[in-house]
């Protein structure tokens, strides 16, 4: 993950609404809709999470890419990920979150797969 300076530095974001030791929380614009972002390097974990304000839908893949951009250099993987049904916890709908361990290299499938 970038750090979260350079993150914050994204002419997208259109305010910023907290800073803390390991992370950040924001709001950026693209293409006329807003969107409630928290980034955050803690625990072992590099993660992203995205709500559309004053929307009821998910982010587009299109809107995920520009996160990804904006939180992630080029040549980094992340995921977003399913969690078995056990653990899973919906707090809202419509957010989406981008995952990145930091300890671990995520598997990827070969180039032909994607």
């Amino acid at each position: 993950m970038k750090p979260i300076k350079e993150v914050l530095k994204s002419p997208l974001i259109t305010k910023i609404t907290g800073i803390g030791d390991d992370g950040a929380m924001f709001e950026f614009k693209y293409k006329a809709r807003k969107y409630e972002v928290i980034a955050s390097n803690g625990g072992g974990w590099d993660h992203v999470s995205i709500v559309p304000v004053n929307q009821k839908r998910i982010p587009t893949w299109e809107v995920m890419c520009v996160l990804k951009d904006m939180c992630f250099n080029e040549d980094e993987v992340v995921m977003e990920l399913h969690p078995a049904k056990k653990d899973y916890i919906n707090v809202h709908n419509e957010c989406l979150h981008l995952w990145k361990p930091q300890e671990k290299t995520i598997p990827t499938p070969p180039k032909l797969f994607v």
